[in-house]
């Protein structure tokens, strides 16, 4: 994975290095191996090493890692595994940390670790298992790398799903209680509650069956997180303050940006206004002064080239 310039290692790049522990070819997790045999290559090159030498080396240890996988006779890749506190969902009976997932001991219960590219932790799947639902929670990926951020939930089945807050628009949706829960201020389209629901803030009136309003807005914008002091903000002063972990979805760049509510009740970006530039060409009094005008030169008048005069052909007498 590229982050600016720096390559960054993915969860499965770590599920990977665990793989290999386990199975005992700590040769490919050594990054001294690279060194050595780039070295080697630049002898090769100099004609310090014969090449027929470096490749039965190297064919003697691919040899050695195909045994080691095939001999390997381990149910699952030994680790540093955690045992669950939450008990698991279906049966009540122990989660335990495997390899590659969170499973039952008792039943066939068992959840991915790393749902979307993302590495879920011990607390956040003892929390899914235990509420059934966790986040929102950022650093997921699609298949096209794009980053995204999503609710994980346990449905009826017992099975791990991505929520984006989709049902809410549906006319069949349940009615939503919001008893219990602390309004962060009054929506600016119908003044009615606004409270966090799944991964909005949205107004009491915009969920449910009978909805009568639309307003809404992200738990989670281009990567930035708004927590419920700027919402709070935004709805009694109509602008948050200045948030900085934006980034475009285009250029993979962070911007900062406020968060403003308009006149139509719309949440959008507004941006800080730009500081004049200083320097020797800015007044004092903010005004631009004018551009020195260039000296010109008068043109040097041209010596006007003096024609020598031609040269008249002496006649020749014709011989007597």
């Amino acid at each position: 994975l590229r982050k600016d310039k720096s390559l960054m290692p993915t969860t499965k790049a770590f599920q990977l290095l665990t793989l290999l522990r386990g199975l005992g070819v700590t040769e490919l997790t050594m990054p001294e191996l690279t060194g050595e045999w780039e070295s080697k290559l630049s002898q090769i090159e100099r004609g310090q090493l014969d090449r027929d030498a470096f490749m039965h080396q190297i064919s003697k240890i691919v040899e050695q890692i195909v045994a080691r996988a095939k001999n390997y006779g381990a149910t699952t890749v030994p680790g540093d595994y955690s045992t669950l506190q939450s008990p698991c969902p279906k049966c009540g009976g122990l989660v335990k940390e495997n390899y590659k997932r969170f499973s039952c001991t008792q039943c066939d219960f068992s959840i991915t670790k790393i749902p979307g590219s993302r590495q879920l932790e011990v607390p956040e799947a003892e929390i899914l298992i235990a509420e059934r639902t966790i986040g929102p929670l950022q650093g997921f990926r699609s298949r096209l790398g794009r980053p995204f951020a999503a609710i994980l939930k346990l449905n009826d089945e017992h099975k791990l799903e991505f929520d984006f807050g989709q049902n809410d628009d549906d006319e069949n949706s349940e009615p939503v209680d919001f008893h219990g829960q602390e309004s962060l201020g009054s929506c600016p389209k119908c003044q009615s509650s606004v409270y966090e629901h799944g991964m909005n803030y949205t107004c009491e009136k915009a969920v449910g069956p009978n909805k009568t309003c639309d307003f809404r807005t992200g738990k989670v914008i281009l990567q930035q997180e708004i927590e419920p002091a700027q919402i709070r903000k935004l709805l009694s002063e109509g602008r948050t303050e200045l948030l900085t972990g934006f980034v475009s979805s285009r250029t993979r760049r962070k911007f900062k940006a406020y968060l403003k509510c308009g006149d139509d009740g719309k949440v959008g970006f507004e941006f800080e206004a730009r500081k004049p530039k200083t320097g020797d060409d800015q007044a004092p009094s903010g005004k631009k002064l004018p551009a020195k005008k260039a000296e010109t030169k008068k043109p040097s008048a041209k010596k006007s080239a003096t024609k020598k005069p031609a040269r008249t052909a002496k006649k020749l007498k014709p011989r007597q």
